[in-house]
């Protein structure tokens, strides 16, 4: 495996916004390492292929870059599909809408080097806002992968997940992950879809193949707010997603430190008792929230999207949901094989 980053755009109709993304891509500093840009088509329909050609190719040789398509989509698919196009040691996923500090790549490079139990890697996001920003939007800044991910006084900091966006993977952990035949239980978002998780997932795999996740404060970029962003009601969408990964989360979260399957009231299925619990949940501050759900900022409301989403996605599985810790049970012991 060659030393080197590959940094890897996953894009889905990002025409408008590649421009600036790779012109701060062009201004990184020569830190002696080589390095790569791969572009994922990810099922666009604009012409994000065509334009990103015609601004890659009049700044880098083509050895220096790749253009390819992912017709399956989903966030995870294009990830996995950048991966295995990608030459580098470190695989550096850009989003098309963060602009990378010139120092990015050279200092994420030095820390992987030099912290080889480090697997995930992320950085700080710091919003630039298209036009206004809202009066809420510091309270809510991290679901926009803005903002400082610890509290710690260290540069770098052992943390439990990090946003995707910026954030650096070790290749290895993709390799070994393909070695076992690792089937992603969230495909992130897909088009307007707004569930996610897949990055959060790629950090509970990553600890269970025994590497670090942590965060580098010197580590930062500029993240494009779009207008279309920037209203309550795209952020209740975005909680309701939340909700919907919720449901896989948790399952990784509760099988993280054990290898029991959760045990339940023998009365009812697994998926269901979890389903009352989190109805009981809701019921409790629902009075609270119905003359409210148009309030811009108004937490309980967000409370309430997360819930509806969390509950949608139990009553889809259904019985399906106790396969999902047994799924997590059954990577756990192929990983387990791996040492």
């Amino acid at each position: 495996m060659k030393q080197g980053i590959s940094v890897i755009i996953c894009c889905y109709n990002s025409e408008k916004r590649l421009n600036e993304t790779l012109t701060h891509l062009f201004k990184q500093k020569d830190a002696g390492f080589d390095w790569e840009i791969i572009i994922v088509d990810n099922a666009s329909t604009d012409s994000t292929s065509d334009i990103s050609e015609q601004i890659i190719s009049t700044k880098l040789p083509p050895e220096k870059f790749k253009i390819v398509f992912e017709k399956e989509p989903g966030l995870s698919n294009a990830r996995r599909k950048g991966y295995l196009t990608s030459q580098y040691s470190y695989l550096l996923f850009c989003d098309d809408d963060n602009w990378l500090d010139e120092n990015y790549m050279q200092l994420a490079f030095c820390v992987m080097e030099q912290n080889p139990q480090i697997g995930i890697l992320g950085g700080k996001g710091e919003a630039v806002f298209e036009k206004v920003k809202q009066e809420w939007f510091d309270r809510y800044q991290i679901s926009f992968a803005v903002g400082e991910q610890s509290s710690g006084k260290s540069e770098i900091s052992k943390i439990d997940t990090v946003y995707g966006a910026g954030f650096v993977v070790r290749k290895k952990i993709f390799q070994l992950l393909d070695s076992i035949n690792f089937q992603s239980l969230l495909l992130d978002r897909k088009g307007d879809d707004l569930t996610s998780g897949g990055d959060t997932e790629l950090c509970y795999l990553t600890k269970y193949l025994g590497y670090e996740v942590a965060y580098c404060s010197r580590l930062r970029f500029k993240h494009l707010m779009p207008e279309g962003r920037m209203n309550w009601h795209y952020l209740k969408k975005l909680y309701y997603g939340f909700g919907r990964s919720r449901v896989y989360l948790h399952a990784y979260q509760q099988m993280e430190s054990g290898n029991e399957i959760p045990k339940t009231n023998l009365r009812y299925p697994l998926w269901f008792d979890k389903y009352v619990h989190r109805l009981k949940e809701m019921k409790c501050f629902l009075p609270f929230v119905l003359l409210k759900l148009e309030e811009d900022g108004n937490d309980d409301v967000l409370k309430y999207q997360a819930l509806r989403g969390e509950l949608h996605e139990l009553r889809t599985l259904k019985n399906k949901y106790v396969e999902i810790f047994e799924k997590i049970l059954a990577l756990k012991k192929k990983i387990a094989a791996l040492k």
